[in-house]
């Protein structure tokens, strides 16, 4: 859903959580309090101002700051879980250790241009160097942005492929650290 930046937890010998730090939802709860406050310090003083506004981003906070993204690896049990959503009404999807066919960090250039084709995606190895884009991208090839996106993906046996996390413009070891840990907490190969 939004691309955050997940950290990892470990909650038992058996279990790694992959999900946002806790300053995510202590941000949002800050500016809602911070409106809230002042909400009454406004309506004290003038009772003629219009409260909407404030309440409704006061209230935006609040929801944002129950919003869930987390993935669950339990190598016990067996089972990757992937939780997305609001507080209570989040979806959760599971999938077993024999449903999965493996991990996968991909790494690509975006804003590469081809023949006139815009949005061109140049893949790359990850911990390449900056200067390693242009060579990576080809002769034929304008670089227009030297941007890159890394995503870690889980690769399900039925075909089907679910983002973990992804990440624009960051150091092009950010993930690859975090695939390797998750790898090898699971004993899921990792593609590269």
């Amino acid at each position: 859903m939004f691309k955050l930046n997940l950290v990892i937890r470990r909650k038992s010998e058996n279990v790694m959580i992959f999900s946002p730090a806790p300053w995510f939802r202590i941000l949002f709860l800050f500016f809602a309090a911070a409106v809230i406050v002042g909400i009454f310090t406004v309506a004290a003083d003038d009772e003629s101002i219009s409260l909407v506004s404030p309440i409704v981003i006061a209230a935006i906070c609040i929801i944002a700051s129950m919003y869930e993204e987390s993935w669950t690896v339990d190598r016990e049990k067996r089972l990757i879980t992937e939780r997305s959503g609001l507080f209570l009404l989040h979806k959760t999807r599971k999938w077993g250790f024999n449903e999965v066919e493996s991990l996968e960090l991909r790494v690509f250039l975006r804003g590469a241009e081809t023949d006139g084709s815009a949005d061109h995606e140049v893949n790359l190895t990850p911990g390449f160097s900056r200067e390693d884009m242009e060579e990576a991208a080809g002769k034929d090839t304008k670089i227009i942005h030297k941007r890159y996106q890394q995503m870690l993906r889980l690769n399900l046996k039925s075909g089907e492929t679910r983002t973990i996390e992804s990440l624009a413009g960051r150091s092009p070891d950010t993930l690859q650290k975090k695939a390797d840990i998750l790898s090898e907490f699971s004993g899921i190969k990792l593609e590269k």
